[in-house]
């Protein structure tokens, strides 16, 4: 985190350093994430959305995407009732993303791609159904939600039968991706034969069963 903070004495601090700057007073770095820290998870969201070539406020969403916390990852550093502040650091385009993201029913994103126009999603608190601002805006969230689940897949193996619902999934997203980031997807989610795929099932559900049988057995 250093590196990416320090700037020259007497300069003004960039807004991604400000932004970072926020971030580990209110304890994102000593947050505990399934891929590590949430700092860390956060800005490698950022980076991964920077490396796409993706505009500043979506690189910024993707810095902040779960302060608010969301339907996966419950865990808030920033109260939703600091959105104007939040505002201030990131700006409204990127902090409207992140609101989104943080409290969207996430499956309710993913519906749009089969249903389209007119483009919505449901608050998983209150059950209202938000309005997207069109196409562009879907584009954003699911470019988003590429990035947040690329990121930590090293840290977080699924199945290959996630893998591929996951990959059936993205690759109706893929005509609102950023070409870069559909050539990182197409390396990551490759298609697999039905046969190794009920392999690998199979071969998680006896390694299951062996961890319980050794539970058992530490047990008596």
């Amino acid at each position: 985190m250093e590196r990416a903070l320090r700037h020259d004495v007497g300069s003004e601090p960039t807004r991604l350093e400000r932004a970072l700057e926020h971030l580990a007073e209110e304890g994102a770095a000593i947050t505990v994430h399934p891929s590590g820290t949430l700092m860390a998870h956060l800005r490698g969201t950022y980076e991964t959305l920077s490396r796409w070539r993706c505009p500043e406020y979506l690189c910024l969403a993707g810095l902040y995407h779960s302060v608010y916390g969301t339907e996966v990852f419950r865990t808030a550093t920033t109260s939703p009732s600091e959105r104007d502040r939040v505002r201030e650091r990131i700006g409204p385009r990127a902090e409207r993303l992140v609101h989104l993201y943080s409290t969207i029913r996430r499956q309710t994103l993913y519906e749009n791609l089969a249903r389209g126009a007119p483009y919505t999603v449901v608050d998983r608190a209150t059950g209202e159904t938000l309005p997207l601002g069109g196409i562009e805006e879907l584009a954003d969230l699911m470019t988003l939600d590429v990035a947040n689940r690329l990121e930590q897949l090293p840290r977080t193996p699924m199945s290959l039968r996630r893998m591929e619902a996951d990959r059936r999934l993205y690759e109706r997203a893929v005509p609102l991706l950023p070409r870069a980031a559909v050539e990182e997807l197409r390396r990551t989610y490759r298609p697999r034969a039905l046969v190794v795929i009920l392999a690998d099932g199979l071969l998680r559900r006896v390694m299951r069963l062996v961890r319980r049988l050794r539970g058992r057995r530490h047990a008596r």
